[in-house]
């Protein structure tokens, strides 16, 4: 009863505007003034503060873009709170769904500064280690001296508690060395070192090197044996490869 209420006295105050505007303008220039009116609402660019909400938004987790829409109406709502609210049309407070969806990847990319930007995984590496202080992380950027010539090397390592447990128990005769060829997105060689458990066959460390020689192969391995003393294997499979041979 109350919709219907509110719906007829919409009606009432728009045919109201209606009978000035048609007093004034006339009728051919009040159709006029109503596309004017209402192209201005679809092509209105979004709100400074519905662009600030959608970005903070994004950094809190939302990337949805039906998500995204809902919470962009109740930042609405709380935004003309005691005042009357605008038109869902009109784009400069309700941006549509392709809109939002150009938002929420620019504001990623913004985050991201490039998927191999080495200061977000810093970062990433830090946040992750803090919320699982029992997992095992390495992470050394690679680094270039003011000549040119080549600093350190870019290395990470990660092995979880439960695959420090798995690599202790069934890694003490025999590990797999298993390495990544054209199966992820960037050039950094990407290593597993896999165990045969009694549910099959599981992944118990993950590193990631620069570059694919011997020499770094061999620190990878030496710094997860160092956080790891108990462990020591007798031998390792490994693929066809002379960079896995190490001496």
């Amino acid at each position: 009863m109350e919709s219907s209420y509110w719906h007829a006295l919409y009606i009432a105050y728009f045919y109201g505007v209606l009978r000035v505007w048609s007093s004034v303008c006339g009728a051919t220039s009040l159709l006029a003034c109503l596309a004017r009116v209402q192209a201005a609402d679809l092509t209105a660019p979004t709100d400074s503060c519905v662009v600030d909400h959608v970005n903070r938004s994004v950094d809190d987790g939302i990337q949805n873009v039906s998500e995204m829409q809902r919470n962009v109406h109740i930042f609405v709502k709380s935004l003309f709170s005691g005042s009357s609210l605008p038109k869902t049309i009109n784009r400069r407070f309700y941006p549509s769904r392709e809109d939002l969806r150009h938002m929420i990847y620019r504001r990623r990319r913004a985050n991201m500064h490039g998927l191999l930007d080495q200061e977000i995984v810093g970062n990433k590496v830090t946040a992750w280690s803090a919320e699982h202080p029992d997992d095992f992380w390495l992470y050394r950027p690679s680094s270039t001296s003011t000549d040119g010539s080549t600093g350190d090397q870019l290395l990470l390592i990660y092995q979880s508690l439960w695959q420090r447990r798995l690599l202790l128990r069934y890694g003490q005769q025999l590990v797999f060395l298993d390495a990544t060829y054209k199966t992820t997105q960037y050039a950094l060689p990407l290593f597993f070192l896999c165990v045969h458990t009694n549910c099959g066959y599981v992944v118990t460390a993950v590193f990631v090197i620069e570059r694919e020689d011997s020499a770094s192969l061999s620190e990878a391995l030496n710094e997860l044996s160092q956080s790891l003393p108990q462990w020591r294997p007798a031998a390792f499979m490994i693929d066809a490869s002379e960079i896995e041979v190490t001496p």
